[in-house]
C-alpha cells in the first residue's frame, strides 16, 4: 500500500507531488512519457496579478466575465488571490519565466485580459519549462511509473481504495492506495482537430463515472481559435500571444475576419472568435493568421516557428493557415474547493476537475494557475487526513466480454458535438453512442481504454443535449440566446442520471 496515488503528471499532478511532506509514499503514473502532457505543449504561459498597477480584483472581474455568468465567484476569489502569492513564490524559488531589461518578469497581454498579466518561460514553453521545474523539484520523492494505464477505479465499501492499472507489456495488477488523485488531463483526442497531447483521451472522466463520482459541465468545451490546419490536418497549437502580440485573421484576399464581429476582434473571447473563424470556414473558405508584421516573431515564439518551418510555412513572411480546434475542458469531476470528489478518498485537479473557476468558457493562461492553486490546496487537505494501514485483497478477473470502438466516434463527436450543435444532431449522437455503465473487470486492458474513449464521448453528448441553450463554449444553433431559466445552473452526471445542480454567482460578502 502506498499513501497518495497521482493519476496523470502534468502541472498539477506533479504540483500535488512536490508540496506533500518528502514523509508519505507518492507514486505518479502516466499513460505515455513523462513528458506526453497537454502541460508540455502549453504555449500561452500563466496569468497571475502581480504587475505594476494589476490587481487579483481585476483578474477575478475578467475571468467572470470570459466566464458567460457561469463561474463560482467565490472559488475565483481564491484562484486569483492564492494564484498572485503562489506565483510570486515560484518566481522567488527560480521558476525561469522570460524578464525584462530590468529584470522583473515581461508580462504579456491575452485575450480578454484588462491587461498584461500573462507570465512565459521560453517564449511559448512556458508549460515545457514549468514541467521541467517540477520534475526536477520532484526527482527523487515520487516514484514514477511510466506508461501505465489506469484501467478503473478499485472501490470497497463506497470509498476508492486504489487502482487497477496495465503496465507498458499489458501486465495487470492493483495498486492500492490511501488517497486517489485524478489529473488526467484533458478530452481534445475524442475530436478529429485538436491542440491536446496524445495523452488526452478522457479516461478520468470514464474512471470516475464508472466509479459513481458526480461529473458537471462537460457541455463547456473550448475550442482553440488558431489550431495551425494544413489539408485539414492539426499541426500544433498557435498560441493566441501570438495574437496578443498584435497578429491578425485575414481571409484568403487579406481581409480582416473579426473587424465586424466583435469589439476587440482579435482579442475577442475564445468561444467567439472561434466561432467566427469556423464560421468563416464553413462559409466562405480558410483563415488565416498574419504575423509578419510582428517583430522577432522568431525570438518570441521559437517552438511555433520551428514548427511552421517544418511545415514548409515561414511565419515571418506568409500568413498561418488556422482553424479551431478541441483545446480545454471546463468541466469535469465535481469537486470542492479542496479537490474533493463526491467518492470519499478519490480527489481531482488540473482540468479533469470541474472546480467551477472557468465557468462556461475559460479565460486564456487561467489553466496553469488553476493546476498549481488547487494542486497545492488538495496537499494542504491530503495532510490533514487520517493514513490507516488495512490492506485489501482484490482478485484479478479473467476479461470475458467484446467491445468495439465505432470507427467514425471521433469524427462524429467533432461533426456533432463540436463547435456549432443543435438538438437534431445531439440527438443522433445520444441515440447511437448511448450512455452505458460497463463491468469494466470482464473487459481487456486495450478493450477498457477504448471504453474510456467512448464513455467520455457520450458524456459530453448527454450534457451537451441537455442545456437547452448557448452560453461561452457551448453554442446550440437551434437555441443561441443566454437563457435565464439556466443562469447560476449546472448540468450533473452520474450513474444515476441527469440532475440541475446551482452555482455560487456572486462572492458571499456582495449578495445583497
Amino acid at each position: 500500500m502506498i499513501d497518495i496515488c497521482i493519476i496523470g503528471g502534468g502541472a498539477a499532478g506533479l504540483m500535488l507531488a512536490n508540496s506533500l511532506p518528502p514523509s508519505l509514499s507518492v507514486a505518479v503514473l502516466t499513460k505515455e512519457d513523462p513528458f506526453s502532457s497537454n502541460t508540455a505543449l502549453a504555449q500561452g504561459g500563466i496569468a497571475a496579478s502581480i504587475g505594476p498597477g494589476d490587481h487579483p480584483a481585476s483578474h477575478a472581474a475578467d475571468t467572470l466575465s470570459a466566464a458567460a455568468n457561469h463561474a463560482d465567484a467565490e472559488r475565483v476569489e481564491l484562484l486569483v488571490w492564492e494564484g498572485q502569492a503562489l506565483i510570486e513564490a515560484m518566481l522567488s524559488q527560480g521558476l525561469p519565466f522570460d524578464a525584462d531589461a530590468t529584470g522583473q518578469p515581461s508580462l504579456g497581454q491575452e485575450a480578454a485580459h484588462a491587461t498584461r498579466r500573462i507570465l512565459h518561460a521560453g517564449g511559448d514553453q512556458t508549460g515545457k519549462k514549468l514541467l521541467q521545474h517540477l520534475l526536477a523539484k520532484t526527482e527523487n520523492r515520487v516514484k514514477r511509473l511510466p506508461y501505465s494505464s489506469v484501467l478503473e477505479l478499485i472501490m470497497h465499501d463506497g470509498q476508492c481504495t486504489g487502482v487497477s492499472v496495465e503496465d507498458a507489456f499489458g501486465k495487470r495488477s492493483f495498486i492500492q492506495a490511501q488517497h486517489t488523485i485524478l489529473a488526467t488531463g484533458g478530452i481534445g483526442q475524442l475530436y478529429s482537430q485538436t491542440s491536446n497531447s496524445i495523452a488526452a483521451t478522457g479516461d478520468g472522466l470514464s474512471l470516475a463515472f464508472h466509479a459513481g463520482a458526480v461529473l458537471e459541465d462537460l457541455e463547456f468545451v473550448q475550442f482553440h481559435p488558431t489550431v495551425f490546419t494544413i489539408n485539414g490536418n492539426s499541426c500544433g497549437l498557435i498560441s493566441e500571444a501570438v495574437r496578443g502580440e498584435g497578429a491578425l485573421l485575414i481571409d484568403s484576399e487579406g481581409k480582416r475576419i473579426m473587424a465586424d464581429v466583435h469589439p476587440l476582434r482579435e482579442l475577442a473571447p475564445r468561444d467567439i472568435v472561434a466561432r467566427a473563424i469556423e464560421w468563416h470556414w464553413q462559409q466562405k473558405g480558410p483563415v488565416f493568421l498574419d504575423a509578419r508584421h510582428l517583430q522577432d516573431f522568431k525570438a518570441k515564439f521559437p517552438s511555433i516557428y520551428r514548427n511552421c518551418l517544418h511545415h514548409h510555412i515561414n511565419p515571418e513572411k506568409q500568413p498561418i493557415p488556422v482553424r479551431p480546434g478541441a483545446h480545454f475542458h471546463m468541466g469535469g469531476v465535481q469537486t470542492n474547493e479542496w479537490g474533493e470528489t463526491t467518492i470519499p478518498h478519490l480527489y481531482a485537479i488540473g482540468e479533469i476537475a470541474s472546480t467551477g473557476v472557468h465557468g462556461a468558457n475559460r479565460l486564456a493562461s487561467n489553466s496553469l494557475l488553476e493546476s498549481l492553486v488547487f494542486a497545492k490546496r488538495l496537499a494542504e487537505k491530503i495532510q490533514t487526513c487520517g493514513f490507516s494501514q488495512k490492506e485489501l485483497f482484490f482478485p484479478l478477473i479473467e476479461p470475458t466480454k467484446e467491445f468495439l470502438l465505432p470507427a467514425d466516434l471521433q469524427m462524429r463527436m467533432t461533426e456533432q458535438v463540436g463547435i456549432l450543435r443543435d438538438g437534431v444532431e445531439l440527438k443522433k449522437f445520444t441515440s447511437d453512442f448511448p450512455l452505458l455503465r460497463f463491468d469494466l473487470q470482464h473487459y481487456s486492458g486495450q478493450q477498457i481504454k477504448e471504453i474510456h474513449r467512448y464513455t467520455a464521448s457520450s458524456l459530453i453528448a448527454q450534457a451537451a443535449l441537455f442545456r437547452t441553450e448557448s452560453r461561452g463554449a457551448h453554442y446550440r444553433i437551434d437555441a443561441p440566446p443566454v437563457s435565464e431559466d439556466w443562469t447560476g445552473k449546472t448540468v450533473q452526471l452520474s450513474v444515476n442520471g441527469v440532475t440541475i445542480g446551482t452555482r455560487k454567482l456572486q462572492h458571499k460578502e456582495t449578495v445583497s
